[in-house]
């Protein structure tokens, strides 16, 4: 019996495959679940890097007036976007000649196909999700603990020369109150150029706190919004606080708690390049028949104060 070429039959199986990779890869974590379900991705054409207009409200000249009174033309400063490095994530998908040999027949191949594109999968997704929130590989996506910060640059815009391009950072080393919570998030829903904050993200020790401080009136008489609900369904623990989603991650930083804005923070996704397989000469020196997923992208913000944290937060 002539053996499969699993070379060709994993690259048609994952260009077939495509849609669903991307929905598997998303539903693997809260924070890119929602992200994706709530029009917080877009795709762009490409180009040096991502540029994000940004939207805030500084413009000094408005003014009332009435009859000849002079008009306010104070030039304004130029910056008007914020710019971001698209990052590349590769996977490979490896197939040894001693696999091949072990796994031979078409269902022993479609069996051992299936495995290793799960494993690829689960990987890419766990590299992305934690890129998001810590963002601890400089080759990496920026996370959330760099963009949401106030001094920091970002963005290519610094947070200490321009005080609209701030988040709201409370760091005071306490037990975790709803008093805390509940300021940064409206703080973080003040202002022009922003809405509301969509999810809070935290910890498991955060999150099971949030829990325990729960009312009778919370537990029992619950404000479920739809996205809450959608998420529960999705089979996340989810709770919910004055109508926002709170979730945890594995990847989350000790003690902080994240207020995200799916309107003002977003994944951008570069064209051609969302999870698609691309075929590759196979190397010359090796028995061995390689597929690899590639993504490319950047999490960015065009409204750093719609995005808030706590630090150093304890059960």
């Amino acid at each position: 019996m002539a053996d499969v070429n699993l070379g060709l039959l994993a690259s048609t199986t994952l260009d077939n495959y495509h849609d669903k990779l991307v929905d598997n890869i998303f539903k693997k974590h809260v924070l890119m679940d929602h992200l994706k379900s709530n029009g917080g991705t877009k795709t762009y054409d490409g180009g040096r890097k991502l540029v994000a207009p940004l939207m805030y409200g500084t413009n000094s000249t408005v003014q009332t007036f009435s009859g000849l009174d002079e008009l306010d033309n104070t030039y304004q400063d130029g910056i008007d976007a914020s710019e971001w490095d698209w990052k590349y994530y590769n996977v490979s998908i490896t197939f040894s000649l001693e696999e091949k040999s072990k796994n031979r027949g078409k269902h022993a191949v479609i069996n051992l196909l299936k495995a290793k594109i799960k494993q690829a999968e689960m990987a890419i997704s766990e590299k992305i999700n934690t890129d998001l929130i810590s963002g601890s590989d400089a080759k990496g996506i920026v996370g959330l603990d760099t963009i949401i910060g106030t001094t920091t640059e970002v963005g290519e815009i610094s947070g200490t020369t321009y005080s609209w391009w701030r988040s709201t950072v409370e760091a005071t080393g306490e037990t975790l109150s709803f008093a805390r919570v509940r300021t940064a998030k409206n703080t973080a829903n003040n202002g022009n150029g922003g809405s509301n904050v969509s999810l809070i993200l935290t910890t498991q020790t955060l999150y099971e706190k949030m829990f325990a401080l729960l009312t009778a009136t919370y537990q029992f008489n619950p404000v479920v919004t739809r996205e809450t609900k959608r998420l529960a369904d999705a089979s996340f623990q989810v709770l919910e606080f004055e109508g926002v989603p709170v979730s945890y991650e594995e990847s989350a930083t000790t003690g902080v708690v994240y207020f995200i804005n799916k309107d003002n923070y977003k994944l951008g996704i570069l064209d051609g390049y969302n999870f698609v397989n691309i075929d590759k000469g196979q190397p010359v020196n090796q028995h061995v028949d390689i597929a690899h997923i590639v993504f490319g992208g950047a999490a960015y913000t065009d409204r750093r104060a719609s995005l808030a944290k706590l630090t150093g937060k304890t059960a």
